[in-house]
């Protein structure tokens, strides 16, 4: 039988899922709007499940998941607000949260404009307590 302080977590961690977005980086898109470069560890699949051959933005929109063969970093949705330049301070390695490899669910793509141009491909995505990871970074 696991703890009551297990279940709590494994409970706080699945409501966190469902009520705040989580978004994996899939690569970025040139000035011009297309792939520049695509991420080889994330695979982009239409509803079916199939592969989606995607050259530019207009296509993103028929991505319903994705698979992972690298863990991914999981991050907060920008969704399509400009990234703000951070500092260039190396910061120390910690352990971060991320989606073990395998398919996942898209709930959703956002473009989030670089400051040097062109935008970030930012897939929203629907992840279970059991496909999420720490890895350090």
């Amino acid at each position: 039988m696991k703890s009551p302080l297990y279940l709590m977590v494994v409970l706080s961690l699945a409501a966190t899922a469902q009520t705040h977005a989580s978004c994996i980086t899939a690569g970025r898109l040139d000035t011009a709007g297309r792939w520049a470069p695509q991420f080889k560890t994330v695979r982009l699949l239409d509803e079916a499940g199939k592969p989606l051959m995607t050259t530019g933005k207009p296509e993103m929109q028929r991505v319903r998941a994705a698979e992972l063969s690298e863990p991914a970093l999981l991050s907060a949705c920008e969704g399509d607000k400009p990234f703000l330049r951070g500092d260039d301070a190396a910061s120390p390695k910690a352990s971060v949260p991320a989606v073990k490899p395998g398919k996942v669910m898209v709930v959703g793509v956002g473009f989030p404009q670089l400051q040097i141009g062109g935008e970030l491909v930012e897939l929203k995505v629907q992840v279970t307590p059991e496909q999420t990871v720490m890895v350090t970074r």
